[in-house]
């Protein structure tokens, strides 16, 4: 009798299929709940909101900022960057809208860049375009410029259960070299199916530094080694880790891929 009963305590614990049978666990990502969008708009994020009010979003103080980005207008400078994805995405109906970027700064908390992003947007009523709110989403792991990218195309996958049709990142002028013409050709995206949208940088730390971040992927275009490494590891001080090679098994090859040169296989965005 104890035999049939804990029988039966197992079969109930297990996941149902649709007849009412049990089944195998059920793919999370088997639930798209956008699947009429079309085209991928990503805002790359570039510090956590540390602040109470989000109203308040162009104040210094409500942000956790590094020393190079404490200059004047820097906080206005990330709201011009949410403000210009809502206003792309209420221009494309067929858009789906990411904020992109991780808990990278232990001193401001588990918090992501990304929902810090979201939460003024939110606050703002969305400027207006109140209708965008359900085409806007996170991407809470990133930590770098191309994670912004890469794990980007997979949560659009997550989200519609299809690869995009176009995407538009919105960053600083200064980067669009970066994305168009090295993260862009380590993932292999067509290029007439890529469109970058700059702002001005306010700080003369970003100007400065950014050739010598182009030149480390030039060197190593998938962020694998020395400094770009050591970047991303210190931008993740409470071990959230990258995307999961699961959650987007088509890509998996490319998000474990650490060569230097561009990855050989095929992705299914060739396809398309």
């Amino acid at each position: 009798m104890l035999a049939v009963l804990l029988i039966r305590e197992i079969l109930r614990a297990l996941p149902l299929l649709e007849n009412g049978q049990p089944g195998a666990v059920t793919d999370r990502t088997a639930h798209h709940p956008v699947p009429q969008l079309r085209n991928l708009i990503i805002v790359a994020c570039h510090a956590v909101f540390t602040g109470f009010d989000y109203t308040k979003p162009e104040a210094e103080e409500s942000w956790h900022l590094l020393d190079y980005q404490r200059v004047a207008g820097q906080a206005h400078a990330f709201v011009q960057h949410i403000q210009v994805g809502v206003v792309e995405a209420a221009q494309d109906p067929s858009a789906l809208l990411l904020f992109s970027g991780g808990q990278t700064r232990k001193a401001a908390g588990p918090r992501s860049e990304a929902e810090g992003y979201w939460l003024v947007a939110e606050a703002a009523g969305w400027w207006g375009n109140g209708a965008v709110r359900d085409r806007i989403f996170t991407e809470e792991h990133a930590r770098d410029s191309l994670e912004n990218l890469l794990f980007s195309i997979c949560r659009f996958f997550e989200l519609t259960g299809h690869w995009p049709q176009h995407i538009l990142v919105v960053g600083y002028e200064l980067k669009q070299h970066r994305y168009v013409n090295l993260h862009r050709a380590a993932a292999k995206w067509p290029a007439e199916r890529f469109h970058y949208l700059g702002t001005p940088a306010v700080n003369q730390g970003a100007l400065e530094g950014e050739a010598g971040t182009i030149e480390a992927f030039r060197q190593d275009p998938y962020g694998c080694h020395g400094v770009l490494l050591e970047k991303k590891e210190a931008r993740d001080p409470f071990a959230v880790g990258p995307y999961l090679a699961a959650r987007c098994p088509a890509m998996a090859p490319l998000l474990s891929y650490c060569g230097r040169s561009t990855f050989p296989g095929r992705l299914p965005w060739s396809e398309q």
